[in-house]
């Protein structure tokens, strides 16, 4: 796990997460999570960008410069958000299933404690990796509050959530686009072991 980051830290990454997306650089490959807060911040910055314009034709002359300079690190803030979130998918590989928030921090499991994964609803309050209340055992990592996926652990896995403590964890929360390509990902013959079920 990753702590959560200061607020330098967060501005730092979605300022390099835009810069690499406008340079079309490839992003690591992986599985899309928080699909319904960048549609959202998307259409946000839409909005921005429309009534940037109708409300600098209202100012006073003197004043549309620094409007403008606000106006613009507000869209930058929104398009490097949404672009972070694209950039640092989970990923699942033969020793480490990685959950990413792209700037909230992030949990990385070892795959061979991960036994099961199955669609859940739930909503779990506050972003980034956090403890689930009145679940024992249980973590959640996301952006949103929303969640869709359960992971089951066995033997537990003592994760650092920094202020929160080291719990030992036996089912984690999480959020992805697709939890058909998780399940689909986990179920992947790893060498020397056989596969999680579903």
């Amino acid at each position: 796990m990753t702590d959560r980051p200061s607020l330098a830290a967060i501005v730092r990454v979605w300022g390099v997460s835009l810069v690499r997306w406008v340079l079309l650089r490839r992003a690591e490959p992986g599985l899309r999570h928080s699909a319904s807060t960048r549609q959202l911040v998307l259409v946000m910055v839409v909005t921005e960008v429309v009534m940037a314009f109708v409300l600098s034709s209202v100012l006073p002359p003197a004043v549309r410069p620094v409007h403008a300079v606000c106006e613009l690190l507000v869209i930058l803030a929104g398009l490097g958000l949404v672009a972070a979130l694209l950039r640092h998918p989970h990923t699942v590989d033969e020793e480490h299933v990685a959950l990413r928030t792209g700037f909230l921090g992030e949990l990385t499991l070892p795959r061979s404690a991960v036994r099961s994964t199955a669609p859940a609803v739930r909503t779990v309050p506050g972003r980034g990796p956090r403890l689930v209340p009145g679940e024992p055992g249980a973590v959640a990592c996301s952006v949103e509050a929303s969640l869709n996926v359960a992971l089951h652990l066995y033997p537990p896995v003592r994760l650092d959530l920094g202020r929160a403590g080291r719990p030992e964890v036996t089912m984690v929360y999480t959020s992805v686009d697709s939890p058909s390509d998780l399940a689909a990902a986990l179920r992947a013959p790893v060498r020397g072991r056989a596969s999680p079920g579903t």
